[in-house]
């Protein structure tokens, strides 16, 4: 079975946090990573947060949704995406 683009999002910064706690040990105690990423990017059935844009150039909307790994270290990873607006013509 292929993986979603979500889920080899998630397995990239599980490994990462991973790979980290193994080269640091207990001298990092919390990670924080942001992706900017697409809508086909976010986990489905869970919470997307969107809100109206008006002071980005081109964007109408923003859509978030946060989500928190089981690794050793405590995280939180939020994932970005934007809408353009429509091109007036």
């Amino acid at each position: 079975m292929q993986e979603t683009k979500h889920q080899q999002i998630r397995s990239i910064i599980s490994q990462f946090i991973h790979r980290l706690h193994e080269t640091s040990g207990n001298a990092i105690s919390h990670v924080t990573v942001t992706v900017h990423g697409e809508l086909q990017h976010f986990v489905p059935d869970r919470r997307i947060s969107h809100f109206s844009v008006t002071k980005m150039d081109g964007v109408a909307e923003l859509s978030y949704q946060d989500m928190e790994l089981e690794a050793p270290i405590t995280n939180m990873i939020t994932i970005i995406a934007t809408e353009k607006k429509p091109r007036q013509q």
